[in-house]
């Protein structure tokens, strides 16, 4: 499954019930391809960047040309062929003006990273390393001096571990 994102553009002068009867048309194809839907959002009326041309003038405006337009992003999961069903479905309808396809990045794709690349990434994994390591270096030779102390004094290990760890904060 591939995480899809579809961009696409209608008429301002498009029902509300004809963009419901669409979405609920791709939705339903994705669904029954195995896919799932994740998202539908409305981005509402924008202003095109450039006029948009329709295929056909509209039946009732005759207009052909557009200014302005709504767009909505559908979100969803999918193998290509679906893809390829919903881009025709889409561009099957008179009221679509432009359909775009984008292969969305996911959270997912992000844990697959590798970082190996980036050196400042590197540097700051290395710099964790070493700390790890002075820090277990430190505990062991702390815990080392306290047995031999503990063994000499015959007192417990961890009343040893208190006076050593004692002794080293007076020194630092």
């Amino acid at each position: 499954m591939v995480f899809y994102e579809c961009v696409l553009s209608t008429k301002h002068t498009t029902h509300f019930k004809a963009l419901t009867a669409l979405m609920k048309q791709v939705s339903l194809k994705v669904v029954e391809n195995g896919g799932i839907v994740r998202s539908i959002q409305n981005h509402g009326l924008r202003t095109f960047p450039h006029r948009f041309k329709a295929k056909y003038p509209d039946y009732l405006t005759q207009q052909r040309y557009y200014e302005q337009g709504r767009f909505i992003s559908i979100y969803y999961d999918s193998n290509p062929t679906t893809l390829k069903q919903v881009e025709t479905v889409l561009t099957m309808n008179d009221q679509v003006l432009r359909v775009t396809h984008l292969k969305s990045r996911s959270k997912l794709d992000w844990i697959n990273y590798k970082h190996e690349k980036n050196p400042y990434v590197q540097r700051v994994l290395k710099a964790d390393r070493d700390a790890v390591l002075e820090n277990n270096q430190k505990a062991e030779e702390i815990a080392s001096i306290s047995t031999a102390a503990a063994a000499a004094a015959g007192t417990s290990t961890s009343d040893n571990i208190d006076t050593v760890i004692d002794n080293m904060k007076v020194d630092s």
